[in-house]
């Protein structure tokens, strides 16, 4: 076996001050009210950025704000002359038909923002989000990017009055899960402390829960930053994320009466870990893109092997090679009895 260490460059990783960034800049103006609109902040993709016609910089003394409308009353922004140039005066129609949110950003930067110049495309590369706004019936209005420094600092928007004060300050726990790969069950009678179980060398995915919620939501973990990235905002739908699985693969029946090979059925495993803890307020305002920090210590991260929909053991996820395992580190005393 491999020994463990760092996650290798190429897995998903975001810098902690660009997260601390982003994360902050979602929790300000995410299921916020801005006059008759709803707003909706989450990270924004490498689609959005390659979609923005131009970037309207706002210079402040807290470093420079860039604004990128992409959607004004649900049409296409348009910010470039016919050689796809930046075109001001376009760009100045379009910056007044998007003001209660260019007076948002302002309210949360605690500066005004006044035109500095226009941009193609950005220079570096800062905390980044999309803020959708919609109309009372959810009829998509405005979406625009948000580009600042990763050292920006913001003061968030009042919550929507539906969360009462009370139920705001409460301090839960999120947990997380990963599904491992089936398991045959002869490998899982045999599991000794020491043992590593692999998951291969692609993003390390799973999913985020809340005590008394069933709803679940993607997540991306980063093991070398310990970091856990959300994928969903957790108002939206429901997500996607399956639930656990606590069955054992089918084999296919054989024309005779022989008894089947039980040690070679694959049973469906997962890890759980603990998250953080963080108030109710906290949790309302996650989004897409919104980085919660992980309690990992030393490159390993604690969690629980489940099997069948039983713990069997406990572990810490850790790197090895390109990719991830999960070193075992005590079989379950029950268990071990059996």
């Amino acid at each position: 076996m491999s020994a463990p260490f760092a996650a290798h460059s190429r897995l998903p990783t975001i810098e902690r001050e660009q997260a601390k960034a982003q994360t902050a800049l979602i929790a300000a103006l995410n299921h916020r009210h801005v006059e008759t609109l709803r707003t909706i902040a989450r990270g924004a993709t490498t689609r959005d950025r390659r979609g923005a016609p131009a970037w309207i910089r706002f210079d402040t003394n807290r470093g420079p704000i860039m604004i990128a409308p992409l959607l004004v009353d649900n049409q296409l922004a348009r910010m470039t002359s016919g050689p796809g140039l930046p075109d001001g005066a376009a760009a100045a129609a379009t910056l007044g038909r998007i003001e209660p949110l260019v007076a948002a950003l302002e309210t949360i930067l605690g500066v005004e923002l006044h035109p500095a110049g226009l941009l193609a495309e950005l220079e570096d590369d800062p905390a980044l989000i999309r803020l959708d706004a919609h109309e009372r019936g959810g009829t998509l209005c405005h979406r625009l990017l948000i580009a600042a420094q990763a050292d920006v600092e913001v003061v968030p928007l009042p919550l929507p009055r539906d969360l009462p004060a009370r139920i705001g300050a409460l301090s839960l726990r999120w947990s997380g899960e990963v599904a491992l790969p089936p398991i045959p069950a002869r490998r899982l009678a045999a599991l000794e402390q020491g043992d590593c179980i692999l998951f291969g060398i692609a993003p390390l995915t799973g999913a985020l829960t809340l005590p008394g919620r069933t709803r679940r939501m993607p997540i991306t973990i980063d093991l070398r930053g310990r970091t856990a990235m959300l994928g969903r905002d957790l108002q939206e739908e429901d997500t996607a994320v399956p639930d656990r699985v606590s069955r054992v693969e089918e084999l296919p029946l054989a024309p005779t009466s022989e008894m089947p090979e039980w040690a070679e059925l694959k049973v469906a495993a997962t890890i759980e870990f603990d998250g953080g803890r963080l108030t109710a307020a906290q949790l309302a305002t996650l989004g897409e893109g919104s980085v919660l920090p992980l309690p990992a210590t030393g490159g390993t991260l604690a969690v629980r092997i489940i099997a069948g929909g039983a713990p069997i053991a406990e572990g810490e996820l850790v790197a090895v090679g390109e990719g991830y395992g999960v070193l075992v580190t005590a079989i379950r005393a029950t268990d071990a009895a059996d």
